[in-house]
């Protein structure tokens, strides 16, 4: 019996680690319904070392005291992916993105809007920066993202989806016309391919549609698709952009595209944080940054 408590417990310790390990190489953030698992990680690690230390334990009362010497074994392993981990967490904190948003603040940059760069509103002596936000899921973290940036009197353009398993479009009615009576601008996030499961003229009809009611709300013009294995974008060549009167947000020409698409360890991907590559930029130059607001604690 004392066998199946040590396989046990070894088994529960290597699959704490394995499926940090495996969500870091792997960069898996297992966003769910309920939460994002990214910021938790450490204490995964964490319990599968409580794991390792009971069966040690186990061992020096059953065997001898030598045993805990095991407990060095791990800790190398378990010390480095910590610190991976940790700061893959610190890619997506609150106060990184504060801290972003105070250094957009200066006299180098001008945040603009996406309805800027159409009527052709660029300056030529600052940074033009768009910040952009798809909105997928979250809706409180969209909030918490937005009312920071009304701190630093800075406002964004958020795409909204309409068949979010996270939020319906009549529970966000209220919202879009709120945030766009208070400067933001509204774009349209459609994923119409994957409602008609790749039927291009379905979902053309249904395009049509949804953008009615969209500007049912508030008045959109500006579009970007939401990925999915229906590859949403291949619908936008098919649209008759005048007479819908649309444009895409991968329309703008840019000097400098910052995303955290994907959820990648900003660090690995980039050898430095997206927020730090905005020092590339020189004035007159047009950089478009997307947001994903589900991502940032």
């Amino acid at each position: 019996m004392l066998w199946f408590y040590f396989t046990l417990l070894l088994l529960a310790s290597i699959s704490c680690w394995f499926f940090v390990g495996f969500s870091y190489f792997k960069q898996y953030r297992y966003f769910t319904l309920l939460t994002d698992l990214l910021p938790f990680y450490p204490y995964f690690l964490l319990l599968g070392y409580i794991f390792y230390t009971l069966l040690t334990f186990l061992l020096s009362v059953r065997f001898s005291y030598y045993f805990f010497l095991l407990l060095l074994v791990p800790l190398p392993f378990v010390s480095y992916l910590f610190y991976l981990v940790k700061r893959w967490r610190s890619c997506y904190t609150l106060s990184r993105y504060t801290a972003f948003l105070q250094l957009l603040s200066s006299d180098k940059f001008e945040v603009k809007l996406f309805r800027d760069y159409h009527q052709n509103n660029i300056s030529q002596n600052k940074v033009n920066v768009f910040i952009r936000h798809d909105v997928d899921l979250s809706i409180s973290r969209l909030k918490k993202i937005l009312d920071i940036e009304k701190e630093y009197q800075l406002r964004s353009t958020c795409f909204f989806r309409l068949h979010s398993p996270k939020y319906s479009f009549n529970e966000v009615r209220t919202l879009i016309k709120t945030l766009a009576n208070e400067g933001f601008e509204i774009g349209f996030h459609y994923e119409t391919l994957s409602q008609t499961k790749g039927n291009k003229s379905r979902a053309k009809l249904l395009f049509s549609e949804e953008l009615k009611l969209i500007r049912s709300v508030v008045d959109v013009t500006v579009i970007s698709h939401h990925g999915d294995r229906y590859n949403n974008h291949l619908l936008y060549p098919l649209l008759d952009h005048k007479e819908l009167r649309i444009w895409s947000a991968y329309d703008m020409k840019t000097d400098l595209y910052l995303t955290d698409t994907g959820g990648d360890d900003m660090y690995r991907k980039h050898k430095q944080h997206i927020f730090e590559r905005i020092n590339e930029a020189k004035p007159g130059d047009i950089v478009q940054i997307l947001i994903h607001a589900d991502w940032w604690y």
